[in-house]
């Protein structure tokens, strides 16, 4: 239960060292997705009129697309994390719980409506 909020920390604090990033990363995806678009236009229009000109579209499409992947795999490839964001987003347990969660952490199971409900009318 309480492991959903630990991840969404970790998610937040991941989306926050690296918003932009991430924004290259979806902008590289939708150019990419538009580069393919364009070409099955092109090569819909070459197929009918130009045979020879198709290996050439096939080369420059492939050529933009690892141009993007490789430029994305660079820009992340530059981010340094300090010990202390490693041990920050790594670490699974913040060091202060209020005695509520505390008390539901110690417990071993968790049980739902229906287990109590089953473990009531058990035989």
């Amino acid at each position: 239960m309480f492991t959903f909020l630990f991840k969404t920390t970790t998610y937040f604090i991941l989306l926050k060292k690296f918003r932009h990033q991430i924004i290259l990363v979806i902008a590289s995806l939708i150019g990419i997705a538009l580069i393919n678009g364009i070409y099955e236009d092109i090569y819909k229009v070459a197929k009918v009129s130009q045979k020879e000109s198709l290996f050439v579209l096939l080369l420059i499409k492939w050529f933009l697309v690892l141009c993007i992947v490789g430029y994305n795999l660079y820009r992340l490839k530059q981010i340094k994390l300090s010990d202390e964001e490693k041990n920050e987003i790594l670490s699974s347990e913040p060091k202060v719980y209020p005695p509520t969660i505390q008390k539901l952490l110690d417990k071993k199971t968790l049980l739902s409506t229906t287990d109590l409900i089953i473990k009531k009318y058990k035989i």
